[in-house]
């Protein structure tokens, strides 16, 4: 379909390549502006609001000299994609030129399920029918899954294979899978994708890999996996056709390069829950195969000598949603707060990790104590089954410290830790004189005692009705968890700003995300357990959180999360601006919730 529009020495000509495709096909939309002028002005393109763009605008000008007579053209060519069925018009693209406006003609375009290429009126240009040798038996992609039934928190791995039986020079990805309802990670790919051959109903392909992640399902139900699109740079070889004696010159020996679009279909996983069945009431959610351990860089000391504990979980599975177990400190130990080291590895497709804390404790005073770890407890998928799995309970014997006789002393006299405290201090100072009344004198004749009294009676009676709100706040747990949102997230961020110019990352970026998950736990009530990306985005959402702000609050999170258990470096000034769009996010957020 083409159309002209004439302007004395301006000729402008819009074409499309076809005048019937499919909904999942491509076409080519030119346009050709030309003219005796050397320099032709640049067009006003249209919009193409019913199409997606694939490529373009791919532009190139020409100059031709005949018989003293010069003339130029200047061609924009777009490769589109229809987002519907129906038929649609592409309006008129507009060319400004010496103070006066010049428009191309529109062109009409029908979209249907399939292609219709069989009658005259839509027989396609030679590129068109080039295309369309490039059927769906030389080149799709499929979507491979470890199983299709698997427990929450369990692992399933998805890789995105490409069959293909054409040369494939390149390749993106218009479309990435979201995963709704899935912790994923993410496989990391080689630039140029190993291929390899395989057989298919009888006819050999070349496949590779083009995405691989590991899921971890979080909700329960039939998942649906969304499908992915790929966009595919495809030779299309020259086929032997009627043709000039002259085309040979201008052809490419090795064949044309064409975009292609494919996509896989949706895939559906079914998540199972974890049985009730044998559940360890300490279990907190650990899915997978893991062992636990506990050590002390020694177990002799002195009061007021630091020991390092150690406790480790490893294995394979779900290892960043694990837990760290609790101990039982004697409290005559001071411990202080934990610090957590977490790694991952990626070999052979499966997710394996190890969780650490280390925890400083400072012994008060003399004696022999024992530090009991609480079990850890999984859920084998393999087995169907819990396990737990105990460390080895530590021994810790605390010698006397410089100055430590007189505790000793106190300590076996029966005395409280408050009260050896007070060893070695003096008698406090008696007073030995003082103001003396006459005995007429009655207090309570003065206006000073009455309004003392009275103002003893108000201080009583705001007392009272502080108390009752506070046990009334403190009796709605929601409603604590609500009030203390903000302070959390501010005194984490507050950290985050301290751990902005470390060298150890890490806990930058732990911090930022502390901030913004405790804050959405809190003022929406959610548990650890419950908390996932699909799970937060349907909460954010029946509040009447504007979309952009809970994509803002997603995007940040996920940098935030990825960035503090990848390890990847990262600018001083990267920080910083995820520091500043996470306190917007927290400003945004608490205008809502």
């Amino acid at each position: 379909m083409v159309g002209l529009a004439f302007a004395q020495d301006i000729k402008i000509q819009a074409s499309i390549s076809a005048a019937t495709v499919g909904v999942n096909d491509q076409f080519t939309y030119s346009l050709e502006i030309s003219g005796s002028a050397a320099s032709l002005p640049e067009p006003e393109l249209p919009e193409f609001n019913d199409f997606m763009v694939l490529s373009g605008p791919n532009s190139s000008t020409s100059i031709q000299i005949v018989n003293g007579s010069m003339s130029s053209t200047k061609s924009n060519t777009f490769y589109l994609q229809p987002t519907k069925e129906g038929t649609f018009t592409i309006p008129p693209a507009v060319v400004r030129y010496k103070g006066k406006v010049y428009k191309s003609n529109s062109v009409s375009i029908k979209v249907t399920k399939s292609a219709v290429r069989s009658t005259a009126a839509n027989k396609p240009s030679a590129q068109s029918k080039s295309d369309s040798e490039i059927s769906g038996q030389d080149l799709y992609i499929k979507t491979l899954v470890s199983k299709r039934k698997a427990y929450v928190g369990e692992q399933i791995t998805v890789s995105y294979k490409l069959y293909f039986r054409a040369e494939v020079r390149g390749y993106d990805f218009k479309k990435q899978p979201s995963f709704p309802g899935f912790w994923k990670e993410d496989f990391e790919m080689a630039r140029r994708p190993q291929t390899s051959r395989e057989v298919v109903n009888g006819i050999a392909y070349n496949t590779a890999i083009l995405k691989k992640y590991a899921l971890f399902p979080a909700q329960i139900g039939k998942q649906s996996l969304d499908p992915i699109q790929a966009i595919l740079e495809v030779v299309v070889k020259n086929r032997s056709r009627r043709r000039s004696l002259f085309d040979s010159f201008f052809d490419d020996p090795f064949g044309r390069t064409v975009q292609k679009v494919i996509s896989t279909r949706p895939v559906t996983i079914n998540v199972l829950p974890l049985p009730d069945r044998g559940k360890p009431k300490n279990f907190s959610g650990a899915v997978g195969d893991f062992t636990y351990s506990l050590r002390a860089d020694k177990v002799k000391t002195r009061v007021n000598d630091a020991v390092s504990l150690k406790l480790k979980i490893k294995g394979a599975g779900n290892i960043k949603m694990a837990q760290l177990p609790k101990l039982s400190i004697p409290s005559d130990i001071e411990q202080y707060e934990p610090k957590i080291s977490f790694k991952t590895s990626k070999n052979n497709g499966v997710i394996r990790g190890e969780k650490s804390a280390e925890i400083i404790l400072v012994p008060r005073v003399a004696g022999a104590f024992t530090i009991k770890p609480v079990p850890f407890s999984y859920f084998d998928p393999t087995e169907k089954k819990y396990k737990t799995s105990r460390a080895q309970t530590l021994s810790l014997k605390v010698e006397k410290g410089n100055g430590q006789a007189a505790v000793s002393a106190a300590q076996n006299s029966g005395l409280s830790q408050k009260e050896v405290a007070l060893l070695g201090k003096d008698i406090h100072y008696i007073k030995e004189s003082g103001e003396l009344e006459p005995l007429s004198y009655r207090p309570y004749r003065s206006a000073y005692f009455w309004g003392s009294i009275s103002g003893l009676l108000i201080l009583f009676m705001a007392f009272i009705i502080y108390d009752d709100r506070q046990a009334r706040i403190l009796g709605d747990a929601r409603l604590v968890r609500s009030k203390r949102a903000g302070r959390f997230a501010s005194k984490q961020l507050a950290l985050a700003k301290r751990h902005l110019n470390d060298e150890e990352k890490g806990e930058f970026y732990k911090a930022v995300s502390l901030a913004l998950r405790g804050f959405v736990q809190d003022k929406l009530n959610i548990e650890l357990t419950e908390f996932s990306a699909a799970n937060v985005r349907r909460k954010l959402s029946e509040r009447g959180i504007p979309s952009e702000d809970i994509e803002a609050y997603s995007s940040v999170l996920e940098e935030s999360d990825f960035k503090q258990f990848a390890g990847t470096g990262s600018s001083l000034e990267e920080r910083r601006e995820l520091f500043e769009r996470a306190k917007t996010v927290l400003t945004r957020l608490e205008k809502w919730i």
